[in-house]
């Protein structure tokens, strides 16, 4: 009876892991973990309609380059990301994740229950924008917003509908465009003038006016009314 009471216990009990600890652990679907480890990547949030319901999504990738677990992040939980400021190499934690996909691609998905909490910012941003080189690739800018331009729609190679946009950013001293594709023009309807903006995994390029970032479906765009 014993026993039995404690195989029980232990198949309801939450455990925290690291990404490497959990692509060990033999974790089965439907097991509620909590993971804590490195921030390797976010992505925008995705808005879409469900059975005629408004719903929304994101995906956060924890670990590092050759180790790493997808955490989807659903309707709140994808609201929660950015309203934590959670950032690309923060050391953070999200709690009461479902597994899925065990014995394959081990993924995450959030529950009505799923928290996340920031344990070690990082600052990683280049807040200098004259420390930027054409070519650079996956780079984090940081900066206030100076302008936003209206966002304009289009059929992507797909067929699915897109957008673009472009912002006019600064560090104080040197102004720089960023062009916004994809899920990142989503963000500039939210934008205004005066407003902080952190863009994530980005590309750089030179041009006749300076230099040029561009922030499309593989980056991220988070805003705040206070520098990031």
């Amino acid at each position: 009876m014993e026993e039995s009471g404690k195989v029980a216990a232990d198949a309801t009990r939450k455990r925290k892991y690291t990404v490497q600890e959990l692509l060990r652990s033999g974790a089965k679907d439907g097991d509620v973990v909590d993971i804590e480890d490195s921030v390797y990547r976010v992505f925008n949030k995705l808005r879409f309609e469900r059975g005629g319901v408004a719903r929304s999504s994101r995906i956060v990738v924890f670990g590092s380059e050759g180790g790493s677990v997808s955490a989807s992040f659903w309707d709140k939980g994808a609201d929660i990301v950015d309203s934590v400021m959670l950032q690309r190499k923060d050391r953070a934690i999200a709690t009461n994740m479902t597994v899925r996909g065990a014995g394959g691609e081990l993924a995450l998905h959030s529950t009505n229950s799923t928290y996340v909490s920031r344990l070690m910012p990082a600052r990683s941003a280049v807040t200098d924008l004259s420390q930027l080189r054409g070519g650079e690739k996956n780079v984090d800018v940081s900066g206030r917003v100076l302008a936003v331009g209206q966002i304009r729609y289009f059929k992507n190679l797909s067929g699915r509908d897109s957008g673009v946009s472009d912002c006019t950013m600064t560090d104080g001293k040197v102004e720089a465009r960023i062009v916004l594709w994809g899920s990142s023009s989503a963000c500039a309807g939210e934008m205004h003038p005066g407003d902080y903006i952190k863009a994530e995994f980005v590309s750089v390029k030179g041009t006749d006016n300076g230099i040029e970032i561009t922030a499309n479906d593989s980056a991220r765009v988070l805003l705040n009314r206070r520098q990031i």
